[in-house]
């Protein structure tokens, strides 16, 4: 399992217990969600909306927690090779809990 460096998030990862969170982004069908939305050319975050409410509450959508949630996106894309493409890319899917997020290319692209 990766560890987490929460740097600027240091308060939120902890206000909003960030190791379950960590290990939920960790998750098998997490990752094949957020590859899957890579593929598809979308930010990696826009498919893990319902999910996330589900699992934490609305909790996870202030504004802080979302950055804090991008941030550890990042991480566990990074270190399967994932680079990122594009950051704020808009997501307009109604109930998303994200305004935008970043786009990451396979290593293959």
């Amino acid at each position: 399992m990766l560890i987490y460096r929460p740097d600027k998030f240091e308060g939120a990862f902890r206000a909003l217990d960030g190791a379950s969170l960590w290990a939920y982004l960790q998750e098998e069908k997490t990752i094949l969600r957020m590859e899957t939305a890579t593929y598809l050319g979308r930010p990696a975050i826009e498919p893990l909306s319902p999910d996330l409410l589900d699992r934490f509450g609305s909790r996870v959508a202030h504004h802080q927690k979302k950055q804090m949630i991008g941030h550890m996106t990042r991480q566990v894309l990074e270190a399967r090779g994932f680079r990122l493409d594009r950051s704020g890319v808009r997501i307009k899917r109604p109930g998303n809990i994200f305004f935008s997020g970043s786009r990451y290319r396979h290593p293959d692209q």
